[in-house]
């Protein structure tokens, strides 16, 4: 049985060029890439056409799939007009993951502003979920509204899902986010492990009250048996290394750190297909399509 889809971030490599992710993305071994969006990443909305033309035939030349555009947009503004800001912001992140032949755009949720409670901000967010979805879906793409900021929790991400209620709308589950918070991920498969865009992986230990970043297998969260509960449910979906080396600049270069994730990412993933459960068990197999 083929694994599942690895890919990693190129939030892991912004001294590249987006030639030279796809170029050591097929060098790894890797099956794609999740390409950083925003201000700072390595594709924007601003980027011409015929550049998003020659970036998707060198990623179809090398093998490679683009599993997803990272959008930095967010909808807690108590000011409506700022939200459909942002919600105009994701559309032109959706438009250039079409363009990129990309599956999924990753949107946050945010940061509760100063005085609002979780109840005062879901309406808005919720209505700006769907309209970003509404437009994903005409453009064949999932808006993936992930595990980050005050919404780390699956089952804030899971409860905004279900209340947007489109099929161009799914979850992104950044493992380490939620274990970074004391979230077992029984609880993140329990609440997202049927509406899942796709996957983050990283690793990493509490020190001191602080929550430090390690490599794939030298910290505490137990990816091998997140590994185990995804593929026992049936999910199929790509799994993405996020090694935030761009916040973190004390990580190992991504030529060093992105071949040994992959490594250990394949390894649990062999050992959970192993020993998965009986066929006829699986569940569902996650949102690759809207």
């Amino acid at each position: 049985m083929a694994l599942n889809p690895i890919t990693f971030s190129t939030l892991a490599c912004g001294e590249w060029t987006a030639d030279t992710c796809v170029a050591r993305a097929a060098e790894f071994g890797y099956d794609g890439l999740e390409w950083r969006g925003g201000r700072d990443g390595h594709v924007s909305p601003a980027m011409p056409t015929a550049e998003r033309q020659r970036l998707r035939r060198l990623m179809a030349e090398a093998g490679l799939s683009a599993l997803a555009v990272t959008a930095y947009s967010s909808f807690t503004s108590a000011d409506a007009t700022e939200r459909a800001g942002q919600v105009d912001e994701l559309r032109r992140h959706v438009d250039l993951a079409a363009d990129l032949g990309a599956k999924f755009v990753r949107t946050f949720v945010g940061q509760l502003p100063a005085g609002r409670t979780v109840a005062e901000v879901e309406p808005g967010i919720v209505e700006c979920l769907r309209l970003g979805a509404e437009h994903a879906a005409g453009a064949g793409v999932v808006v993936g509204a992930e595990t980050h900021d005050d919404f780390v929790h699956s089952a804030s991400i899971a409860r905004l899902v279900q209340q947007a209620s489109h099929p161009a709308l799914a979850a992104v589950w950044d493992v380490g986010n939620a274990f970074a918070v004391g979230e077992d991920p029984g609880e993140g498969l329990r609440q997202l492990g049927h509406q899942l865009a796709y996957v983050q992986i990283k690793d990493g230990v509490h020190r001191d009250g602080q929550w430090r970043l390690t490599r794939l297998g030298e910290g505490d969260v137990p990816l091998a048996r997140t590994m185990q509960g995804l593929v026992a449910i049936g999910y199929r979906g790509s799994l993405s290394v996020e090694w935030e080396r761009a916040w973190h600049r004390e990580l190992d270069p991504p030529e060093v750190a992105l071949p040994a994730a992959l490594r250990a990412a394949r390894r649990w993933l062999a050992d959970a297909y192993a020993h998965q459960p009986p066929a006829g068990h699986e569940g569902d197999q996650g949102k690759t399509t809207p």
